[in-house]
């Protein structure tokens, strides 16, 4: 689609809202209840969200706590653009407008970057962490970095923790039990242990069985078995502090239970009669998502921690801070691939894919980072950014379901094997600044030059499978730059209504192919890069309504996207391949709104649009190649969320609360084959409580997934077949928080 067509709906879809500040005036009367006033850190200082020219979704505590939010697979549904689909807990894909990153190799780094507490999480394996003791999760949407530490492409998830408590002592805990066995249990205690210092600890665990039954194996999967500590201290003096922090989170869970799906082959009937394979079909017939075949005794299991200091200094003219940190992951997970125990996947030889990784990375970086003002009208940010990762990764692949020990013979044997040990450095200085103009106008201007230099090992032994076509050794290195400006102008038409354009450019560094079938794809990649244009709306149109809209249009240019599959439509099984596939374009409209209704009941809500394409792409060696005209993978073009939440005080000083919350996601590309359709799915949640007068206990009932709707997280494709992964179902219980 050309690039005017989308402007000309951008346009339209603007002209329409610029009639909805009319609106709250003509059908909604006066109220006493006001809007919570929502504070980030999105420009490394705290700001007003309403104030801040970015498109920029805010979770706090209470929603994180309301909603059971522990991980990415329930901040993704709830914020427009984004989704999370986990090919496994060691492999999670993110994807936000249309940007995301699927080759888990040692040498290719994620679109879209997370933070906890300023620090950058670096691996696909180690981007999901706990989301207990969390002060508030903002999803920045659109190229960063001029403001950050590391760059991102499509965006960037900041995950704030609740600092030491210099004033008073405080402690909570919370423990849950629902559905196929499960039980939390986590606490916090924070406060004061002298004038000056100050110290925090939390915890967190949870432990579910699994809901899926293996017919095969005669066992449960698809379980919960998690644990995460977070420690830390807090020095405040005059004119110096420092934090101090250190955390762990450990995961031992069971096999996804992937399961082989029909989706169906448009214009092509005959292409494949019996989708679905047999031995599947057999033991599973009429069960669903909660019926597994696979033969593999699969698991995930992962080890990360990390330390951090954050030291600030405060000066008469500026406050220089300085950010430290290390960490290290370790994830081993073994699965099989294919779903199916025994009859070949149609097309292919192979009844099983047997699939075994084992990663770490050590990751060292720090960030100097000066903010100032000059005068009341004038204020910048200026930053240096240095990173040192090392990754070591091994994966094979065989039709053995005894083989879990990666270890092939010197002539590879049934298993095909490859070893990546990448290390990565990268630099970079940034800045920005906001020059008020007048009263209402405020130029944002920034820029970023990014330096990253790769250097990659390669290791791979050819077995008698198909992954890996060549025994072969070789070390590769490169380096890749480039400077990425933002600009932009923010109006503020009075004190609620703030009207902003950006242009701003991103850039994801290039690598290397994970499992490259012979010495000639270990060839770098190249950089990816992004230029986004985006117009937007933050109104408080009332003292009760708010509505946030931003439309954008981004052009990426040499995507780099991995495929999986046959060389050729119905050929036998398939092989990775990662390439700069060719230049893509997205366009959409993403509003946010809330409504408080009266003092006890409030609205709220988003919905996204986006239209996506790629254009002039070719993916060569593929069974499709050329993907032009073709939407964006893991880009769903509907999205929305609706929540209603009533509080009631009662009498006695305690309250009652209840909340609702509809989750709607459209249809999406999970791989490049035209069949491979993630279907559109809705969730529906509630939970009622009752809080104490003093406020420290609260007791809730609580439903997740309450239509029991059988839904798909991951899609994929494996020799012409779909496979699936299927997220959970519905999932109920109670909950106590205690605080003292």
């Amino acid at each position: 689609m050309p690039a005017r067509t989308y402007l000309s709906r951008a346009i339209t879809a603007t002209l329409a809202f610029g009639a909805l500040p009319i609106i709250p005036s003509l059908v909604m009367p006066a109220m006493s209840a006001d809007l919570e006033e929502i504070t980030v850190v999105a420009q490394r200082r705290e700001e007003n969200l309403q104030e801040v020219p970015i498109a920029i979704s805010a979770m706090n505590s209470s929603t994180i706590e309301k909603a059971d939010i522990h991980d990415l697979t329930d901040i993704a549904t709830r914020v427009p653009g984004l989704t999370f689909s986990p090919f496994s807990p060691g492999q999670n894909i993110l994807a936000l407008r249309g940007a995301s990153s699927n080759d888990d190799g040692a040498g290719t780094d994620n679109s879209i970057a997370v933070f906890v507490d300023d620090v950058y999480l670096g691996r696909a394996s180690n981007i999901n962490p706990e989301m207990f003791d969390i002060e508030r999760i903002e999803v920045l949407r659109g190229p960063q970095g001029t403001l950050y530490g590391k760059n991102t492409i499509g965006g960037a998830i900041n995950i704030v923790s609740t600092k030491p408590d210099t004033d008073e002592m405080s402690g909570k805990i919370r423990g849950s039990i629902g559905n196929f066995s499960r039980v939390d249990l986590a606490g916090l205690i924070n406060g004061p242990l002298s004038d000056s210092l100050a110290a925090k600890f939390s915890f967190s665990t949870r432990k579910r069985d699994g809901w899926v039954d293996n017919v095969q194996l005669n066992k449960k999967q698809k379980d919960d078995d998690t644990q995460a500590f977070r420690g830390q201290l807090l020095y405040s003096g005059n004119e110096f502090e420092a934090l101090f922090s250190a955390d762990y989170n450990k995961l031992d869970v069971q096999d996804m239970a992937r399961v082989p799906i029909n989706t169906g082959h448009p214009g092509d009937p005959a292409f494949w009669a019996a989708n679905v394979p047999g031995s599947y079909s057999e033991l599973c017939a009429g069960k669903g998502p909660d019926c597994a075949a696979g033969p593999v005794d699969g698991f995930t299991k992962k080890d990360a921690w990390g330390v951090s200091a954050k030291l600030s200094w405060n000066f008469d003219v500026g406050e220089l801070i300085s950010i430290t940190a290390y960490r290290e992951s370790e994830a081993d997970w073994n699965m099989d691939s294919t779903g199916t125990p025994a009859s070949p996947l149609p097309g292919s030889v192979f009844g099983l894919v047997n699939d075994d990784i084992f990663d770490t990375t050590e990751q060292l970086s720090q960030e100097f980072r000066w903010v100032s003002e000059l005068g009341d009208d004038f204020n910048y940010i200026a930053g240096l950014w240095l990173l040192n990762e090392e990754t070591d990764r091994t994966e094979c692949f065989d039709n053995d379901s005894s083989d879990s020990d990666c270890t092939p013979d010197a002539d590879g044997g049934t298993t095909d094997w490859y070893k990546q040990v990448n290390e990565t450095n990268s630099y970079a200085v940034f800045g920005q600044f906001d020059w008020s103009l007048s009263d209402f106008l405020t130029l944002t201007a920034g820029g970023r030059y990014s330096y990253d230099k790769k250097e990659i090992d390669n290791q791979a032994i050819a077995g008698d499978f198909v992954v890996i076509n060549q025994t072969f050794a070789n070390t590769v290195s490169e380096n890749w730059s480039s400077f990425t400006p933002k600009l932009s102008l923010a109006y503020r038409k009075s004190q609620h209504t703030n009207f902003y354009a950006t242009i701003s450019k991103g850039f994801k560094s290039g690598g290397f192919a994970a499992a490259p079938q012979g010495i000639e794809f270990t060839a770098p990649l190249g950089q990816e890069e992004a230029l986004n244009y985006e117009i937007g709306i933050k109104s408080d149109l009332a003292d009760n309504f708010r509505l946030n809209v931003a439309l954008f249009f981004t052009e990426y240019t040499d995507l780099q996207i991995q495929t999986f599959g046959p060389l050729s439509a119905g050929a036998a099984f398939g092989t990775f391949q990662t390439f700069n596939a060719g230049d893509a374009e997205i366009a959409g409209i993403e509003l946010e709104a809330t409504w408080a209704l009266s003092e006890h009941l409030t609205l709220s809500g988003f919905y996204g649009y986006q239209d996506s394409e790629f254009r002039e792409t070719n993916i060569p060696g593929t069974a499709f190649p050329d993907q032009s005209g073709q939407n964006l993978i893991r880009t769903p073009e509907n999205k929305y969320n609706l929540n209603a939440d009533y509080t009631l005080p009662l009498d006695s000083g305690a309250t009652i609360s209840a909340s609702l919350s509809y989750r709607y996601t459209d249809d999406q590309r999970g791989e490049l084959e035209p069949w491979a359709i993630q279907p559109e799915f809705n969730l529906l949640d509630a939970r009622v409580s009752w809080t104490s007068a003093d406020e420290n206990l609260e007791l809730a009932l609580w439903g997740k997934n309450l239509g029991d709707e059988e839904y798909i997280t991951h899609l994929y494709t494996i020799a012409s077949s779909v496979v699936a992964v299927y997220g959970d179902p519905a999932m109920y219980g109670i909950t106590a928080n205690y605080n003292f």
